[in-house]
């Protein structure tokens, strides 16, 4: 299946850098350095600034920005344009693998999974998947220890996925188990569809799994 529209979660994206990633800053200029190399920025301007420097804090909410929030609100909602938003995606998406994407609940209390690059040159989507398309891992994916945490692993992509908890973890887990769709899987698990659409989304991004009608 080739993504015609990207998901919106309804759950709350969160935001970070890799851990031995770090900033350089200056009057003009706007670098940051990583494992990949360094990577000068295009767009110096303060709002990529904040939310560079939350960021490397661990796993934020950037619409917690002031000067971000109705931008991001609008996106989220699709109820205008989001021009700033975008600006900033931008130019996260330049910074490709130093970024690690999250997914949270509305509860606050933390990432249920993360999407961790192991190329500097991938670069972070969220693919809409419909609630009855067939969904199946890629071959050879499987959960393994990483670093004392469990993580869905696949040889040869750009991306490993840290399952933090539940529901992410039981979700991974039956999409190994069989094909299904993301109505079957909240059914089985008794959670939302919109929740299991969420971490669906995000392991589509990871290229970990695909989906077919």
């Amino acid at each position: 299946m080739v993504p015609t529209q990207s998901h919106i979660p309804t759950g709350r994206p969160l935001w970070s850098l890799l851990e031995d990633a770090f900033i350089d800053e200056g009057a003009e200029h706007l670098t940051v350095h990583g494992r990949w190399g360094a990577i000068k920025l295009a767009d110096p301007s303060p709002i990529v600034r904040e939310a560079l420097h939350r960021m490397s804090l661990g796993p934020v909410a950037l619409e917690n920005i002031s000067a971000l929030h109705e931008n991001f609100v609008r996106w989220k909602t699709g109820s205008g344009p989001c021009l700033v938003w975008r600006r900033l995606k931008n130019t996260l998406d330049q910074l490709g693998g130093c970024v690690v994407p999250s997914l949270g609940l509305d509860d606050g209390a933390g990432p249920i999974l993360s999407v961790v690059a192991v190329t500097g040159d991938a670069v972070f989507t969220l693919p809409h998947v419909e609630d009855d398309e067939i969904v199946s891992t890629r071959p050879g994916t499987e959960i393994e220890r990483l670093n004392g945490d469990q993580a869905l692993t696949c040889p040869g992509r750009q991306y490993q996925v840290i399952l933090h908890s539940a529901p992410a973890t039981e979700i991974a887990k039956t999409l190994l188990d069989s094909d299904t769709t993301i109505a079957q899987i909240a059914e089985s698990l008794q959670v939302s569809r919109t929740l299991v659409a969420d971490v669906v989304a995000y392991l589509a991004g990871a290229q970990l799994v695909a989906a077919r009608c």
